[in-house]
C-alpha cells in the first residue's frame, strides 16, 4: 500500500492539474468572449453606417416631397 506522503503527494499533483484545467478553460472561455465583442462591436458599427445612410436618404426624400408639394400647389392655383 502507498505510504501517506506518496498519497499526498499524488494528491497534491492531481489538485495543480485541475487548476491548470481550469486556468486554461478560462483563458479559452476569455478568447472567445473578446472575439464574439470585437465580432458585435464592428457589426453595431456597420448597422450605424446603414442607419445614417438611410437617415439621410428619408431626410432627401422629404425635401423632395416638399418639393413635388410645392409644384402641386402652384399648378393648382
Amino acid at each position: 500500500m502507498l505510504d501517506s506522503s506518496t498519497l499526498y503527494l499524488i494528491l497534491a499533483m492531481a489538485g495543480f492539474v485541475l487548476i491548470a484545467i481550469i486556468v486554461v478553460h478560462h483563458h479559452n472561455c476569455s478568447d472567445l468572449i473578446r472575439r464574439k465583442r470585437t465580432e458585435v462591436k464592428s457589426i453595431s458599427k456597420q448597422l450605424g453606417y446603414k442607419i445614417d445612410t438611410l437617415e439621410q436618404e428619408v431626410i432627401d426624400l422629404k425635401i423632395q416631397i416638399e418639393e413635388i408639394d410645392e409644384q402641386i400647389d402652384t399648378l393648382k392655383v
